[in-house]
């Protein structure tokens, strides 16, 4: 697609390596030459960083619709990730089964035993005394945590993450024979939903898997195969990643800033504003795509029906006319107008149980690793930000004894 004519262009790609090396400072250079500009990269799109627009547009889904997907370029595990992929009033049909799993009631009352699954996990890295923060936990309990709403084998979580992670990570790659790759793990990946589902419309057990497999769902019906795979598809790749990076970024800021670490040690009612703080900075969800319904003016420019456009959450945080001194970690900084988690009917569904398990992983990591240490100098971030900012290593250890 060419590019429109007297606005700012620019080459903006959030799946680079070029990005992802700076990514607070690419955006704020990106804000202040233009909130709203065209990105000549994936075939263009228009990219909005700014904090009101960014809300005004992901509010706005009969102007911008997720019917499309939410990803540019498309998703490697599909386009439709049910309720994602619809807008209302069919989204709130499919969301409603799902509410009744992800409220914060119902995760309120899995807290004993997400509690007790997460001290044992980190029971194990004392008594190992040296670990990795992303490996060893960040990576385990969330999965772990949402395999088991659905009902699923815990033991799938390691081949389930190696998947998704080899897919999306290669999800901007235009090499045929990666696209190729790609394709075969969103088959296989699909095929173990549906194998799932077949075992528990044949014996039906109390999870969440066997109501998507066997309930009526919208006007009576339950879902088809396809329905069903593009739902537990968006639950499975949200609930591995979405508290993963925000974990391990936490745990470094901590331990590059024990004034902070300090507090949260003594006054652990602290540590949910920290969580939040953390979220707000460092985005679970770099972007969301949205598709444009109809010709539109917005943010200055003019938009035609059919143009994709980002609205870049991770932008909108680091705004500094929402946010002052943005970069900051301020626990006690207002954030009621954060946009970690997305906003208006797309908002996160599962951010009820990303708080929950960040919480239990941030208290136990303070109750059991006392004195622990991270070696910032050898933790390693990803290359990749197209799903969020993400460490691929945070090396640990308690002291050792005398």
């Amino acid at each position: 697609m060419s590019a429109p004519t007297d606005v700012v262009v620019t080459d903006f790609d959030h799946h680079s390596a070029k990005f992802a090396a700076r990514p607070f400072e690419v955006l704020a250079e990106l804000r202040d030459a233009a909130p709203v500009a065209w990105s000549t990269a994936h075939g263009g799109f228009w990219v909005i960083t700014d904090h009101g627009n960014v809300v005004e547009g992901l509010a706005d889904y009969a102007t911008f619709s997720s019917t499309a997907g939410p990803a540019i370029p498309a998703n490697p595990f599909g386009t439709r990730h049910i309720p994602v992929a619809f807008d209302p009033p069919l989204h709130a049909l499919y969301r409603k089964v799902l509410n009744e799993w992800y409220s914060r009631a119902e995760i309120a009352r899995r807290e004993p035993e997400i509690k007790a699954m997460v001290a044992e996990i980190v029971t194990g890295l004392r008594e190992r005394g040296s670990w990795d923060f992303v490996s060893d936990l960040a990576n385990v309990s969330p999965g772990a945590v949402t395999l088991g709403i659905l009902g699923w084998d815990v033991a799938q979580r390691l081949e389930l993450l190696d998947v998704m992670t080899r897919s999306l990570r290669n999800q901007a790659n235009p090499d045929p024979e990666v696209q190729q790759q790609n394709a075969q793990r969103n088959v296989w990946f699909r095929e173990q939903i549906l194998r799932e589902a077949n075992e528990r419309r044949a014996d039906r057990r109390d999870d969440l898997m066997s109501v998507l497999a066997n309930d009526p769902i919208v006007d009576g019906q339950p879902l088809t195969d396809e329905e069903l795979a593009d739902m537990v598809v968006l639950l499975i790749l949200a609930g591995f990643h979405t508290t993963s990076g925000a974990l391990t970024a936490l745990l470094v800021h901590l331990e590059e800033y024990p004034d902070d670490k300090q507090r949260l040690d003594q006054d652990r009612s602290l540590i949910p504003h920290a969580i939040e703080e953390i979220v707000r900075i460092y985005s679970p969800a770099t972007a969301h795509a949205r598709k444009v319904t109809q010709d539109t003016e917005f943010g200055g420019v003019t938009m035609k029906q059919g143009d994709w456009t980002l609205f870049v959450n991770m932008a909108a945080n680091h705004d500094p006319g929402a946010f002052p001194d943005p970069e900051r970690v301020d626990l006690d900084r207002n954030r009621a107008k954060s946009v970690a988690f997305g906003w208006g009917v797309h908002r996160c569904l599962g951010l009820h149980l990303a708080r929950l398990i960040l919480r239990l992983e941030v208290e136990a990591v303070l109750d059991l690793l006392p004195g622990y240490r991270i070696d910032v100098d050898a933790a390693v971030r990803s290359d990749h930000m197209g799903l969020g900012y993400f460490y691929l290593s945070v090396p640990a250890s308690l002291p050792q004894e005398a």
